[in-house]
C-alpha cells in the first residue's frame, strides 16, 4: 500500500479538503435515487482501498447518468489545514445529525404540486502535498465565472478518477432522502441549512 505523503509540522500531517454536493430532481422509483441508495447500502465495514475506489467509481457513473436531473449544487477545495478539517467535520455532521431531514413525509407523488428533490454529498480529507492532492488541486482550478456551471460539475465528476485512497485520510458520502416519500420540496431548499446550494447554469 502506498504510504500517505503530506507536509508535516512535527508529527502532525496537514490536510486539504474536497467536497461536492448535488441537488437533483427526485423521481419516485427513479434510477438515480435507487442506485445511489443501493450503493450506500452495499458498503461493508472495513472496506479496502480498492473497494473505496470501486464504490466512488460506481457513484460517479450514476451521477453522470443522472446529470440531466441536476439543478443545484456546491463544491469546495480548501488547502488550509484548519479550514479543511473543520469543513470535513461539518460535512460529516450532516450525516450523523440528520441535518436537513424533514420532520414528516413530503408525499410520494411529486407530480401533484411541487416537484421533489434529492441531495447527494461526498467529501474527502486528503493528505496535503500528496500526488492525489496535487491532482485534485489541478482539477479544481476553475475560473470564478464558471464555478456554478453544469459543465464544471461534469468535468470535476469525470476527473475524480485521480483520487488515490491511500492518500485519503477520511471520506463520507450520504443521500437525502433515504426513503421514498421523503423527497425535499422547494420550500425545504429555502431553509438556511441549504444556503450553500447554488443554482447551476
Amino acid at each position: 500500500m502506498e504510504p500517505l505523503v503530506g507536509r508535516r509540522v512535527g508529527e502532525l500531517m496537514l490536510n486539504t479538503l474536497f467536497a461536492l454536493e448535488v441537488c437533483a430532481r427526485y423521481e419516485p422509483a427513479g434510477r438515480l435515487h435507487q442506485s445511489l441508495r443501493a450503493l450506500l447500502g452495499q458498503q461493508p465495514p472495513g472496506v479496502t482501498l480498492q473497494g473505496k475506489w470501486q464504490f466512488y467509481r460506481a457513484v460517479v457513473f450514476e451521477l453522470l447518468n443522472g446529470f440531466p436531473l441536476f439543478e443545484m449544487g456546491c463544491w469546495d477545495y480548501f488547502d488550509d489545514d484548519a479550514k479543511a478539517k473543520a469543513s470535513f467535520d461539518q460535512w460529516c455532521r450532516g450525516m450523523t445529525t440528520e441535518e436537513g431531514a424533514r420532520k414528516e413525509p413530503s408525499g410520494t407523488d411529486p407530480y401533484r404540486g411541487d416537484p421533489r428533490y434529492l441531495t447527494f454529498t461526498m467529501a474527502f480529507l486528503l493528505a496535503k502535498g500528496s500526488p492525489c492532492d496535487q491532482a485534485m488541486a489541478r482539477l479544481c482550478q476553475v475560473p470564478e465565472q464558471a464555478l456554478w456551471e453544469k459543465a464544471t460539475f461534469r468535468r470535476i465528476l469525470e476527473g475524480l478518477g485521480v483520487l488515490n485512497f491511500a492518500s485519503v485520510v477520511g471520506d463520507v458520502a450520504y443521500l437525502i432522502p433515504r426513503d421514498d416519500g421523503w423527497g425535499l420540496t422547494r420550500a425545504d431548499l429555502t431553509d438556511p441549512k441549504f444556503h450553500y446550494l447554488r443554482a447551476l447554469t
